[in-house]
């Protein structure tokens, strides 16, 4: 298709959430894959609610998430005299007739030329629809509602598909009947399916859906978030799940595998593919997006292994302090003291002697100091686990963890030291 032109088109009354991003994610996608454009407004009518705070904020979530736009952002505030102009042409085909709202202030209604009809859907084909009412085009606070507005943005701005959630079918009705008594062809819509709780009922607040921002503030990836929201109503054709980012998205993605059928938002889900994210990032990238959450800086002189000790078990950015507190936070041999195989005593012993005057530059060196421990037990006929899990115990009070290379590269070979003398004296007195 050529000259495709779609809108994402938020309203500024709360945080961008789940189901928007969503929508967000399909336009630019559908949008990147005809080579057409992707226009921003933002929808900002209601005048109680809308707030500048919410626009900047959402805003830089979709900067956030990697979505572009190429025209925008238009806002309807702005926009009132083409509205006017639209209105006055109902008006002049005697469409329209002033009553009292609901607030009883005198607003202008439409009356549909017919209450029934129907239109195509991409994904649904003809959907009928019947009984529409007279509806509010302009508020009695002088500004369009909803509906209208849409309708003379979208022929204003010569959009030609219409990417949204099935939870608008009933507005598309109301909007199928303005753009027609207003002489104008509708746009081809898209309703993505419904996005479900675990319940099987509609993704809401009671089940714990949260906003991007929260998501960002939890140290989500942008990416892993865009990973499991497109699988939220399209799927791959060899079922492919994970993507390193919206560029191979984008290179993979195809309009056609669009479904209507609901999706179910699983919180889990979404936290496997962000750990699988965070364990795909380079050491650098990964030291740069953990910053703003580290409550300290990393130990000096051991970041690379810091970051590494604590990768694997990172489900998200913001746990990283407490795993890296597991490491470097002190430690009390009496919790664990009794628990020590009699052989410990002379595994401390050992690695103490080692230990002293030793200095790890890196991982590797650490590595290589494990490797020498372990042919050393083998000699003496000690079992591995029987030489490092009472090593484990001693340097992090843990039964499990990080590759033991890595706590003594983090450490320090002096404080790694000092770890196992207090629990080889715990044991001892144990």
């Amino acid at each position: 298709m050529s000259g495709v032109r779609v809108r994402f088109a938020p309203s500024p009354t709360g945080l961008l959430h789940l189901g928007a991003a969503r929508t967000a994610l399909f336009n630019n996608l559908f949008a990147r894959h005809f080579g057409g454009d992707l226009i921003l407004r933002i929808e900002d009518t209601d005048r109680q609610r809308s707030r500048p705070e919410f626009e900047r904020a959402q805003l830089e979530d979709l900067e956030w998430l990697g979505f572009s736009y190429d025209e925008g952002p238009y806002r309807q505030s702005e926009r009132g005299e083409l509205y006017e102009g639209a209105v006055q042409r109902l008006i002049d085909s005697g469409l329209t007739y002033e009553s009292t709202d609901e607030s009883g202030w005198r607003a202008l209604y439409f009356r549909p030329p017919a209450r029934s009809g129907s239109f195509m859907d991409e994904l649904r084909g003809e959907v009928t629809f019947g009984g529409v009412e007279d509806f509010v085009i302009r508020k009695s606070d002088g500004t369009p509602s909803y509906n209208f507005a849409v309708v003379v943005d979208d022929l204003e701005m010569g959009i030609t598909h219409v990417i949204r959630g099935e939870e608008h079918l009933s507005n598309t009705a109301r909007q199928t009947l303005l753009y027609r008594a207003l002489g104008a062809a509708e746009p081809r819509f898209i309703h993505l399916g419904v996005i479900l709780g675990p319940d099987g009922k509609k993704l809401s607040k009671r089940h714990g859906a949260a906003s991007i921002a929260d998501y960002r503030r939890e140290g989500y990836l942008p990416e892993a978030l865009v990973n499991y929201l497109v699988l939220l109503g399209w799927n791959h054709p060899e079922g492919k799940e994970e993507f390193a980012g919206l560029g191979e998205i984008l290179r993979q993605w195809d309009p056609s595998r669009l479904g209507t059928s609901p999706a179910t938002f699983d919180p889990d889900r979404l936290l496997f593919f962000n750990a699988s994210h965070i364990r795909r990032l380079p050491a650098e990238e990964l030291r740069l997006r953990l910053e703003p959450f580290l409550e300290e800086p990393l130990p000096r002189g051991t970041e690379p292994a810091a970051l590494e000790a604590i990768r694997e078990d990172m489900r998200t950015l913001s746990e990283a302090p407490l795993l890296l507190r597991g490491i470097t936070g002190p430690v009390d041999p009496a919790t664990f003291a009794e628990e020590l195989q009699d052989s410990s005593a002379e595994v401390f012993s050992r690695v103490a002697t080692e230990l002293e005057g030793r200095e790890f530059g890196d991982v590797d060196e650490a590595r290589d100091f494990v490797t020498g421990l372990r042919a050393w037990a083998k000699e003496g006929g000690i079992e591995t686990r029987d030489l490092l899990h009472p090593l484990r115990l001693a340097l992090t009070g843990k039964n499990r963890g990080p590759e033991m290379a890595y706590l003594f590269a983090v450490l320090g070979a002096d404080e790694a030291r000092g770890r196992i003398l207090r629990a080889r004296e715990a044991r001892l007195e144990a």
